[in-house]
């Protein structure tokens, strides 16, 4: 009898838990993707939520850039359902900036709040983000992100890799092209040739010859006058003058 109440217990034990493991939403995640970028070039980061309270949702969303080594330049990207606002902090020490120039004034925070006060779907939340140039030191970057459910409940992913909320990761590696960052993940740009390097030897050429073409016609011009000109004075010529003129030369000889 009492080997039966025992079994009884444990399968009702059992049971309990099971119910209570499928009851039991999915672990909550956030991520960074890519999760590395290069040191001294742009980035653009896609930073996923996925849902994880039965009867609420996501209404806000707050990334906290990293304060030790700061980015030059933060942006939210356009993303339908969401809109975002920007705070500002001023560094210590100016940074570079993605086009090249220094600047004293970056991104501290991003939030943004969901304009969809009733969504459907569960699918992962996913805010992108354009950043740079990375920082030139140090291995990895942290971000915190406050993530604030329809409910009121609050969950900040801030602990390190491991904890019960870790912070979003994007490692460091390698290093930029000199000149090399730019926007939206950077890359090198390339110059285009001055077009009077390339323009500079036909141009020459062809003034050269279109100054001897030039000449060339001036003269033909102008010897076809003179002989226009003398041609004229012949038949100008009067029987008159002409029987003078050989009168004097009869008087001559």
């Amino acid at each position: 009898m009492f080997r039966y109440r025992r079994t009884a217990v444990v399968a009702l034990g059992t049971a309990v838990f099971g119910a209570l493991a499928i009851a039991s939403p999915a672990s909550a995640d956030v991520s960074a993707n890519p999760s590395e970028a290069t040191r001294g070039d742009g980035a653009k980061v896609t930073f996923r939520l996925t849902e994880d309270r039965p009867g609420a949702h996501t209404a806000k969303v707050q990334l906290i850039a990293p304060v030790d080594n700061p980015i030059g330049e933060i942006y939210p990207m356009s993303q339908d359902g969401w809109a975002p606002a920007t705070e500002t902090r001023t560094l210590d020490k100016a940074v570079a900036g993605l086009h090249g120039m220094p600047v004293n004034e970056t991104t501290a925070s991003i939030t943004w709040t969901r304009v969809d006060t009733k969504p459907t779907s569960t699918t992962p939340i996913e805010l992108i983000v354009s950043m740079g140039p990375m920082p030139t030191e140090g291995d990895a970057l942290a971000f915190t992100i406050v993530q604030t459910y329809s409910d009121g409940t609050v969950v900040r992913w801030a602990d390190p890799a491991g904890g019960a909320h870790p912070a979003p990761v994007v490692k460091l590696v390698g290093q930029a092209a000199p000149g090399g960052s730019g926007h939206h993940g950077g890359g090198q740009q390339q110059q285009a040739a001055p077009p009077a390097a390339v323009a500079q030897t036909p141009a020459d050429g062809g003034s050269s010859y279109g100054i001897l073409a030039a000449g060339l016609l001036a003269g033909l011009g102008l010897g076809a006058l003179g002989g226009w000109l003398i041609l004229r004075s012949r038949r100008n010529t009067t029987p008159a003058a002409a029987a003078e003129t050989a009168e004097r030369e009869k008087v001559s000889v």
